[in-house]
């Protein structure tokens, strides 16, 4: 079972407390997800906070940079912000390889190779990983986090490296192979954040989202961030609600509309807790230790990245 289905705590971080262990996070982060669950945001967040508190910090994303423009619309000039197309991945990637941009030009507008490249997705996962890299590697020192495509996407891209070094005996996609694992995806150099929401079915594809991270691409989850958790009502805010509601007049009609709305959001954040007592907790009874589990809180409007950067500080997960 992988890291992140270790004993968490279940304190918000909103109230200053830390829910777990949160081991250091590596130079590379790769924060996945399926969508909908907020992962570009927290993505962001914590690119955010790390240029916050180291001065500088790179935020990387896929495709066409839709993701900062929405959500880091004011990021502060320590934060850069890289866009990698994937469709272009294979052709920057390969001049390493190939000795020269030229030499790698070539080889792939050669007509024998084209419809082998289009047939084979790793090559093109080996592409981006590549890139990811060199991205790294050009920004040492700093904390480079990348906003990964969809779930299936993620794992595919991040247990290439290990594979081709597995089934290739030598040669240069061999050789590529391993500079990746040694110099990317491995322990020490790259965290996985894994962003998902309160509910039981998705926690439970969460965990084997974990698991696999863990065994195909042999790295543990770093951190789990359970996005979207209801805050409980206030230490007798029920009751006295209840209380009140027992007076004629304004007052307790006003009071009775109020206990009806603690009541819903009582019932609802003990329905979170149980899914999390069943899938997260239960299994952190069974393998022991915490670490990095992180609640960040519901809100009634979509969080921007710098509440979220705030969260996470205040959560000792940043």
């Amino acid at each position: 079972m992988a890291k992140c289905s270790k004993g968490w705590h279940r304190a918000l971080p909103t109230s200053g407390s830390r829910t777990g262990t949160h081991v250091p996070l590596a130079p590379a982060v790769f924060v996945t997800g399926k969508g909908g669950v907020g992962k570009t945001t927290v993505a962001a967040g914590l690119a955010l906070a790390a240029a916050e508190a180291e001065g500088e910090a790179v935020y990387v994303e896929f495709g066409d940079g839709a993701g900062a423009r929405r959500v880091l619309r004011d990021r502060p000039s320590g934060l850069e912000h890289v866009v990698l197309d994937p469709s272009k991945a294979v052709a920057k990637a390969a001049a390493p390889v190939f000795g020269s941009a030229t030499l790698a030009k070539l080889a792939l507008d050669n007509f024998a190779m084209r419809p082998l490249i289009r047939a084979a997705p790793a090559v093109r996962e080996l592409g981006v990983l590549e890139l990811a890299r060199q991205v790294v590697a050009e920004h040492p020192g700093k904390r480079v986090v990348f906003d990964m495509p969809a779930t299936g996407h993620s794992v595919a891209w991040l247990k290439v490296a290990r594979q081709g070094r597995e089934l290739t005996g030598r040669g240069p996609i061999h050789d590529l192979c391993a500079k990746l694992e040694a110099e990317l995806i491995s322990p020490g150099h790259a965290s996985i954040v894994v962003v998902t929401l309160p509910e039981r079915l998705v926690l439970w594809e969460t965990l084997t989202l974990c698991e696999t991270v863990e065994q195909e691409v042999g790295l543990s989850v770093d951190r789990l961030v359970v996005n979207r958790v209801p805050h409980a009502p206030p230490d007798n805010a029920l009751a006295d609600a209840v209380a009140m509601s027992n007076i004629d007049g304004p007052v307790g009609e006003a009071a009775q509309k109020l206990t009806e709305l603690l009541s819903i959001r009582d019932a609802v954040r003990k329905q979170v807790m149980e899914a999390l007592d069943e899938t997260v907790h239960r299994y952190g009874e069974e393998k022991g230790g915490d670490t990095g589990l992180t609640l960040l809180p519901y809100a009634s409007t979509d969080p921007t990245a710098r509440t979220v950067a705030e969260w996470l500080r205040n959560a000792g997960a940043a």
